[in-house]
């Protein structure tokens, strides 16, 4: 009997001191969580800590956040610092070769280029829920930034000729359009729009020599051309 409550007080202790560690672990990573936010919690509301905190909640393996490197200084200035001039896009991709075929050849999408390319800003709270919900497609974060000048010119084009639902996106392409087996539309964005890349496991950077925001083409102004022709012939 004694030798049994002996055994019994050491699982005790030990499930004790077990409990201890991961309390331990746990505060180590709000800690950390925290220092990587620095600053912006001060001007959360109620409802932006609660999204936070549903994320921290979906984060299964602390080491994985940890090891996460979009956070850190350089990879964020990397991604951002053409916020006051352009929109910024993500994209993830498993494989290393199509990242940087992407840097040379451009970024291929069906249909919608919103389907696969995210929108992000400043907003550290956003970046974090994007990243957490698509990071499972790849390690590589492709980087796209479109000018504003572009977007505004472009898309103040499209508006003179009536060119309704159609996206700027979608003008923005210096080769013919094709079909893929899905029978979706598949337009290339020109790689001066691609950044580079982000490796958010390792920290690895990829700069995209040919990088222009502001590049034009006089191919999109002829897609429009296009465009009104075909908005033209269907009228009549």
């Amino acid at each position: 009997m004694d030798i049994f409550l002996i055994i019994l007080i050491a699982i005790l202790l030990g499930y004790i001191i077990y409990l201890h560690i991961q309390l331990v672990k746990k505060n180590l990573f709000i800690e950390s969580t925290v220092k990587r936010l620095s600053g912006l919690e001060k001007s959360w509301s109620a409802e932006e800590m609660n999204r936070f905190l549903h994320e921290v909640r979906k984060i299964q393996h602390y080491s994985a956040f940890f090891n996460d490197k979009l956070f850190e200084e350089k990879s964020l200035t990397f991604l951002l610092e053409n916020k006051s001039t352009s929109k910024i896009y993500i994209h993830y991709t498993k494989d290393e070769k199509v990242a940087r075929s992407i840097l040379s050849e451009g970024f291929r999408y069906a249909d919608s280029f919103y389907k696969t390319a995210l929108p992000v800003t400043n907003d550290k709270l956003d970046l974090l829920i994007k990243h957490n919900n698509r990071k499972s497609f790849g390690n590589y974060l492709m980087i796209l930034c479109l000018s504003d000048r572009i977007v505004d010119h472009y898309t103040a084009e499209l508006d003179r000729y009536g060119l309704k639902g159609v996206a700027v996106e979608n003008i923005l392409t210096e080769t013919s359009t094709a079909r893929n087996e899905n029978a979706d539309t598949i337009y290339l964005l020109p790689n001066r729009y691609v950044k580079g890349f982000i490796n958010y496991q390792t920290g690895e950077i990829a700069m995209n020599p040919d990088f222009n925001p502001s590049y034009d083409s006089p191919v999109f102004a002829r897609n429009i051309e296009l465009l009104k022709n075909i908005n033209r012939t269907n009228v009549e």
